[in-house]
């Protein structure tokens, strides 16, 4: 960066919500993004002054929103280097023209080089078809391959494929929702043609549940201009919509939704404009989150470029102790390999410990290898995945399996016998302790629900504790169920009575505080603990919150005691 003179050195996981916090989302104009990149971070306008970044590990790791290099490249930042990237961020970059170099890389792909030298995805593609760039086949050679290298092989029209190449690979399915869907759908018809048309409107979903309560507690009268912006697209181009059903309830958090309404299947490729889109992975499909270029781009060409990731095995051993949930396992390995450990790697699940967890609880462990850094959190499908599918879709499916003498970058081993729950501490979802080694720490805030923590099980969890017993005095504690389904099962169940019996707040469904947009945020120097998937600065509230995460079960005793515990009387 010979010629770049104004350097801001940052360290390692510098996420998304670093760069652009999500109150922030609402705002797609650079001219108005650039004054808040890293206000969090160098404070309001203060990056205007620098023309580089210099970062360590992971940087963009987080959410999958694409203003967060938008703002940077608008706040004149002409290159970031990095010892790596998070693999959305990296993909993000790439399609808009902001240069990225990853230190001690090897020359990049060329296809990748292509991209960049376009200009971008957008132009990069209006070139494809008019018939200026073929995609050239892989010349990979014959060699077994994994269950991620088998999908993209199969779904990029290549006979084989390696870590690391690069290939456009069909979407059998694509996800949107209210707090990106409007800038894709001006993307799209900007790019292609105001009458443009979907490449395939029955794999496209839109879902309003990200945005749709942040008038709660802040006016935003953009979030409404954007949630309506989705509704006219999809009804102009007839795609699936799952719209809300009364004001500011969604009909389901979108990454329990889909699966719920028999969407996903083993063995597709699924893209969504959600970094938590790879809790698809949980059903056998290989899924990861995308941003708007990218999604435009599949709204117009049906397929996504991407790098061939290596697989990460993690098998999970033992026999689970009495209340340790998914979410501890996840907040354990989290506390194990980092925010870094499988930065644009695929994390696959398998063990005996998979028996013992209930459906749900895979969906949660999916669910968080994003948290891991991974691209896709995948599991092999089995027989408790078929009979979820099944009950949920008549469509036929075909599975596929991995290679015997596939080749894994890593495999790892933990026997589960001994854990006990796990805390993540703030402000970063792998700085996770045993619960046992953390100091006492009071409580007034507690949060159950996210697409991480509002499925039936975790509300069932929570019902149990809270079953005759109060909340403590000075806590509020907030319950939101993930779709209208599990709502309905929770009342019939008896949850919503305990619930409200015990003093807690059932709100409405939808993303919420998880995402800073609903009731149930942290407020100025307040702590928290929550049963959702990240902690980053500001990410549930105010910057000068702390928010902890731990399981539903956690949270719930921890409402009742008044600080952060897993001890019942």
């Amino acid at each position: 960066m010979s010629h770049l003179d104004k350097v801001l050195q940052l360290g390692d996981d510098i996420n998304t919500d670093d760069i652009i916090p999500a109150n922030r989302a609402t705002a797609d104009d650079p001219d108005s993004l650039k004054y808040y990149a890293l206000e969090h971070v160098v404070g309001v306008g203060e990056l205007l002054k620098y023309n580089a970044i210099a970062a360590g590990e992971n940087f963009g790791c987080g959410s999958s929103r694409e203003i967060a290099p938008i703002a940077l490249k608008a706040a004149g930042i002409q290159k970031i280097q990095a010892k790596s990237f998070a693999e959305i961020f990296y993909r993000n970059s790439i399609n808009i023209g902001l240069p990225l170099e990853i230190l001690g890389a090897k020359p990049e792909n060329p296809v990748v080089d292509a991209i960049a030298k376009a200009g971008g995805l957008i132009p990069f593609n209006q070139m494809r078809r008019q018939g200026k760039i073929t995609i050239p086949g892989s010349v990979t050679s014959k060699r077994p391959m994994t269950l991620v290298e088998k999908l993209l092989a199969q779904a990029s029209g290549n006979p084989y494929v390696q870590p690391g190449e690069v290939v456009f690979a069909k979407v059998d399915l694509a996800l949107s929702h209210d707090a990106v869907a409007a800038p894709v759908a001006r993307t799209f018809y900007q790019h292609y043609g105001a009458e443009a048309k979907l490449w395939d409107a029955q794999r496209v979903v839109l879902v309003a549940d990200h945005f749709i309560q942040v008038n709660d507690i802040r006016n935003d009268r953009k979030a409404n201009l954007m949630y309506q912006q989705m509704v006219d697209f999809a009804k102009d181009q007839g795609c699936y919509l799952f719209d809300l059903v009364s004001p500011g309830e969604a009909a389901g958090i979108c990454h329990v939704l889909l699966p719920e309404k028999g969407f996903v299947r083993p063995g597709m490729i699924i893209a969504g404009t959600d970094s938590h889109t790879c809790t698809y992975g949980a059903l056998g499909a290989f899924s990861t989150g995308v941003g708007t270029t990218d999604m435009a781009n599949i709204f117009a060409m049906g397929d996504i470029w991407i790098r061939v990731p290596p697989t990460l095995v993690f098998e999970l051993s033992g026999t689970l102790p009495p209340h340790i949930s998914a979410k501890d396992i996840i907040l354990f390995i989290l506390g194990q390999i980092s925010c870094a450990g499988a930065t644009g790697k695929v994390m696959e699940f398998s063990g005996s410990i998979l028996e013992q967890l209930p459906f749900d609880e895979r969906l949660t462990l999916a669910n968080m290898a994003v948290e891991c850094g991974a691209i896709c959190g995948l599991i092999v499908p089995d027989d408790m995945m078929r009979d979820y599918v099944k009950s949920r879709s008549s469509q036929e499916f075909a599975e596929v399996m991995a290679d015997a003498e596939a080749e894994y970058e890593k495999v790892y081993q933990f026997d589960l016998t001994h854990l006990e729950p796990q805390v993540a501490l703030p402000p970063k979802p792998d700085r996770v302790v045993a619960i046992s080694q953390l100091q006492e720490t009071p409580i007034t805030k507690a949060f159950i629900g996210s697409c991480t923590g509002g499925k039936l099980y975790d509300l069932a969890e929570a019902a149990a504790v809270l079953q005759g017993r109060q909340l403590a005095d000075g806590v509020d504690l907030f319950i939101v169920p993930a779709s209208v389904e599990i709502r309905k099962q929770a009342e019939t169940l008896g949850y919503l009575d305990i619930f409200a019996q015990a003093g807690a707040k059932i709100l409405k469904t939808g993303c919420g505080a998880c995402i800073n947009s609903g009731i149930g945020v942290l407020n100025k120097e307040e702590t928290g603990v929550y049963a959702t998937n990240r902690n980053f600065k500001g990410r549930s509230g105010d910057p000068t919150g702390k928010n902890y995460l731990a399981s539903p079960r956690t949270v719930a005793i921890s409402a009742v005691k008044g600080k952060i515990s897993h001890f019942l009387d």
